[in-house]
């Protein structure tokens, strides 16, 4: 049975519902809920938080692939529109890795958009066209703790844009599950244009 107009959107409304987060919309102002706790909602506002695991933290963990990792957050207001009057308002991110073993020269990326988790005390960040994505919670007032096992992969590439038949699924393994990511002073965080 083939679904069409109506039916198809139903089934796609519940199969987002069912996955449990929904995509990433539009944040009305007055209503960033926890997304305000990472950074306010003005224009250009953004923070970073990222780790290099040294090599003792490496070799106590010989099953974790992730030797650095970033996260960045950045709010953005679009142009105004006929939709948006006043400019659409986005919270955006974008996470960096590197892997144990591996030739790449430049991390591999993520990028998409965040809104509230379901909990509402953590944020969804998820890659668009069903990329995957994680959980970050904040842990104290510098740090950030960025689940990958909550939804289970995180689509990866070497490039913005690049061809996902190069695509890296970044899965959850034995030590590869949370990440407790640090604050980056904020003249190592690029702003939102600059990713």
């Amino acid at each position: 049975m083939m679904l069409r107009g109506p039916a198809l959107s139903l089934a796609l409304a519940f199969g987002l519902f069912v996955a449990g987060q929904a995509f990433a919309q539009a944040i009305e102002p007055g209503k960033e809920g926890e997304l305000a706790n990472f950074i306010p909602p003005q224009a250009g506002a953004r923070a970073c938080f990222g780790r290099v695991y040294d090599a003792a933290h490496l070799k106590n963990h010989p099953k974790q692939q992730v030797t650095e990792m970033q996260f960045r957050i950045a709010y953005y207001i679009h142009d105004p529109d006929e939709f948006a009057p006043k400019g659409q308002r986005n919270y955006y991110f974008q996470i960096l890795a590197r892997l144990r073993d591996a030739q790449q020269g430049k991390p591999l990326t993520a990028m998409g958009e965040c809104s509230v988790a379901d909990d509402g005390k953590s944020i969804f960040c998820g890659v668009d066209c069903d990329g995957g994505g994680v959980i970050v919670k904040r842990n104290g007032a510098d740090k950030v703790l960025v689940d990958l096992e909550a939804l289970g992969r995180l689509r990866m590439t070497l490039d913005c844009g690049e061809d996902e038949a190069n695509a890296f699924e970044l899965t959850p393994g034995a030590d590869d599950k949370r990440f407790l990511l640090s604050k980056m002073p904020q003249a190592k965080c690029p702003a939102y244009d600059d990713w």
